[in-house]
């Protein structure tokens, strides 16, 4: 394994550590927020948001807090003020992972109480 392949385990590791410890209930609603994934200034978010029923993503950039959301089968930019310039790599992460982030949008909107089945899913992100 080269030094850059283990760099980016170490960096999956790393994520996978961040979405089991740092699930939290957002804005006092009692919702859970799953992190996804964090690479340097981003980080990639679902919230259980019911009502909403498209599927879809949250992106956090720098210091700005919901800079874009994407649609998680499309990986189209839904809504957001994230430089265009990111978008097809976000798409790009959505493709490599859809199947997976998928099943966790489910299992937050539906209200699933299997905090294990979240925290595996979240492990293969």
């Amino acid at each position: 394994m080269s030094l850059e392949e283990e760099f980016k385990e170490l960096q999956r590791l790393f994520a996978q550590t961040d979405s089991l410890t740092e699930q939290t209930c957002s804005s006092g609603s009692g919702f859970m927020e799953i992190l996804l994934i964090k690479r340097k200034n981003m980080k990639i978010k679902i919230y259980q948001e019911k009502g909403h029923h498209l599927p879809h993503i949250h992106i956090d950039y720098g210091r700005q807090h919901h800079a874009a959301s994407y649609a998680i089968e499309s990986g189209e930019r839904i809504e957001g003020d994230l430089p265009k310039r990111y978008d097809s790599d976000v798409s790009s992460w959505l493709d490599r992972n859809r199947e997976t982030v998928l099943q966790i949008w489910n299992a937050l909107q539906t209200g699933s109480e299997h905090k294990h089945l979240l925290e595996e899913l979240a492990g293969d992100v």
